[in-house]
């Protein structure tokens, strides 16, 4: 399910926009990693396809964020950078090889120390060589699009050999799927184990500040927006996309320096679900079913800059078609072109089975 999707501090890719734009203290580190893995037996669809240990080879270059503006984010140091990562699932028959490339985020735990720890967050696009075929991979129930999405998390310890060398060990999970955009999508997670090193280019001093919370990091105390959003679905085994678009109307209210709670309402037109409302029943004689719904939703917002990530849990209010649960999670990014115009990217799941990803464009106000 997109490891809980998209997760949380993702959102700090405001982080990442500093370095680009206005960051000038920060240093370039580089750093080197093997992973050794296994894969998680999730669903009873996969039987046969776990017992292969994936092994990787891993490739970041990564900002050491010093300025003050990124201690108040986090009240630490934390890195940003872009990771090359290529995993070979030890099956190359059915599963092949994936070659991921994502932008993360790492906050430090007691960074002035010469052992602390890292937690990293990172989300983007994965090429897959060898993905189900009907007649040439049939087996290959994890993943049916050469182009999809990881999302990795980990839990590291760097270990400071001198001012520019540093050891790493870090506990990696990582999760593979392409947001039900095509079926078979069970995806595939495989937590790993990865021992490396890092090299600093210009190591910058460790400087101590304090925690001032009374900086205020959102500009407004309350928030509505209005949002459309549209993508395209297959019907279970199917292999033809449908449209599927809907609004939302939304609140969020302010309740801390970078958090909201939010409420929304949702209409969603799937003509997936229509498809085999109306295969069904032709094949049962039975009368047509809506395949329309209206749901209420609410949540959490993380807002760090132009950035805002969030997590619904949503309730069906209306929905003739019987969908899988009768509650569903969604995970969304929106980036804000302006103070009130904004972009972004959404997936809907039941449970660890995601229904669609969807993009969306909106007005806040």
């Amino acid at each position: 399910m997109l490891f809980r999707r998209i997760t949380i501090i993702f959102c700090l890719l405001h982080l990442m926009t500093q370095i680009f734009c206005q960051e000038r203290k920060s240093s370039l580190i580089i750093g080197f990693r093997p992973h050794y893995g296994f894969i998680v037996k999730h669903s009873g669809k996969l039987e046969g396809l776990t017992k292969t240990f994936p092994w990787g080879l891993e490739v970041d270059v990564n900002w050491q964020l010093m300025s003050e503006k990124s201690w108040q984010y986090c009240f630490c140091y934390p890195r940003a950078g872009v990771s090359f990562f290529y995993t070979n699932f030890a099956n190359p028959k059915l599963l092949g090889s994936s070659f991921e490339l994502y932008p993360f985020v790492e906050p430090s735990i007691n960074g002035d120390r010469k052992l602390h720890a890292t937690i990293r967050f990172g989300m983007g696009p994965t090429f897959l060589n060898n993905v189900f075929d009907s007649v040439e991979n049939p087996g290959n129930k994890f993943y049916s699009s050469v182009i999809s999405f990881i999302v990795h998390a980990d839990l590291g310890l760097n270990y400071v050999i001198n001012e520019r060398l540093y050891l790493r060990v870090s506990a990696d999970f990582n999760h593979i799927s392409n947001g039900g955009i095509k079926n078979p999508n069970l995806g595939i997670n495989f937590p790993s184990a990865s021992i490396g090193l890092e090299y600093n280019f210009n190591p910058l001093p460790y400087i101590h500040r304090s925690k001032d919370k009374s900086v205020k990091l959102i500009p407004y105390n309350h928030r509505f927006d209005l949002t459309v959003f549209a993508t395209g679905k297959t019907a279970v085994k199917g292999h033809n996309r449908y449209p599927v678009y809907g609004f939302s109307p939304g609140f969020s209210y302010v309740v801390g320096r970078q958090h909201a709670v939010s409420m929304a309402a949702e209409f969603t037109v799937d003509l997936a679900d229509g498809k085999l409302i109306i295969k069904d029943s032709l094949m049962k004689n039975d009368d047509f079913i809506d395949h329309k719904y209206i749901a209420l939703l609410a949540g959490h917002d993380l807002i760090l800059g132009r950035f805002n990530f969030y997590q619904q849990l949503g309730v069906y209010l209306y929905s003739p078609f019987e969908r899988r649960d009768k509650v569903f999670q969604r995970y969304g990014l929106n980036f804000y072109l302006t103070k009130k115009l904004f972009i972004g990217t959404n997936i809907k799941a039941h449970r660890q089975v995601a229904d669609f990803l969807d993009f969306r464009a909106g007005l806040s106000f």
